[in-house]
């Protein structure tokens, strides 16, 4: 296996562990949207279980900033890998 497929599987699962984080994070945040417009005529629990979705939010926050971080630096590395592969086939 050459460095460009393991930077590809790497990326790959960095963008799928974004891609997951972010769309929990939306159910969560999804969730949160439903309480507020039921929070008006709900139970007082509602706001504790409010609260409890809002800091499982900024729980995992910083997560979904450093997934994104590193899908992002590894597209870099892998479009680098890619060009210089190029690079090496158009000089040979």
């Amino acid at each position: 296996m050459s460095a460009l497929h393991i930077a590809a599987i790497v990326w790959g699962v960095c963008v799928t562990v974004f891609v997951g984080l972010m769309v929990y994070r939306g159910t969560l945040t999804q969730h949160e949207t439903d309480q507020l417009f039921l929070s008006e005529s709900a139970l007082p629990d509602s706001q504790q279980e409010n609260d409890k979705i809002v800091r499982r939010v900024n729980f995992i926050q910083p997560y979904c900033a450093g997934a994104g971080a590193v899908a992002s630096l590894m597209s870099i590395v892998l479009f680098g890998l890619w060009v210089a592969r190029l690079v090496a086939q158009s000089r040979s």
